[in-house]
């Protein structure tokens, strides 16, 4: 499920990926990386300084992020990342990573972090295979949640049902959400087409 790097058997965590993208993005510093975390809502992967550092200095040691000395603005010179090449093979490798089920459930942030790096990374075409096979397994997942509803119900169990019916309504939204996403995206592109034809 994950991209393994050369010298290493130990797959990245979800957190390094998302450092892998946002300094794909712009160069940046920790400081400026945990910035990122601390105000946006990629503080559900960690906002935590205890965290970040270390995973950028993994990251350095694994050839995956460069790092150059920035003495410009400061008066303290700062470790400013950049992507490697093997980094960009890495952050390609799981941007292309289909959605499982097994990766789904424990940790419904991943694939959403997936997509949103994708931008300017893979083609419109890919993109969309991605959001298709997503929603597969969303719908699948979906099926399952909703064979339990009968014995909830039979056994009235109030609390179960309605825990059930929660987690059933946020998938629903999700598939909702991913049915949007393919049309605005095919829909980009079309304007795009349009526009070209007015010219």
């Amino acid at each position: 499920l994950r991209c393994r790097e050369p010298m290493t058997d130990k797959p990245l965590t979800t957190l390094e990926y998302a450092l892998l993208g946002l300094v794909d993005m712009t160069p940046m510093s920790g400081y400026d990386v945990h910035k990122v975390f601390a105000t946006t809502p990629l503080a559900h992967f960690s906002s935590s300084p205890g965290a970040i550092y270390p995973a950028l200095r993994r990251l350095e040691r694994r050839g995956l992020l460069k790092a150059a000395l920035d003495t410009t603005t400061e008066t303290r010179p700062r470790r400013v990342y950049s992507l490697a090449k093997a980094g960009e093979a890495a952050l390609d490798g799981w941007l292309r990573e289909t959605v499982t089920r097994e990766e789904m459930v424990p940790d419904a942030g991943a694939p959403i972090l997936r997509f949103s790096l994708m931008q300017g990374r893979l083609s419109r075409r890919e993109v969309i295979a991605y959001l298709e096979g997503y929603r597969r397994v969303v719908e699948s997942y979906l099926e399952e949640l909703r064979g339990y509803l009968p014995d909830v119900r039979r056994g009235d169990r109030l609390h179960a049902r309605l825990a059930l019916e929660r987690g059933i309504g946020g998938y629903e939204s999700d598939v909702h959400w991913i049915e949007h996403a393919i049309t605005e995206i095919k829909g980009k592109r079309r304007g795009v087409r349009k526009r070209r034809a007015q010219r």
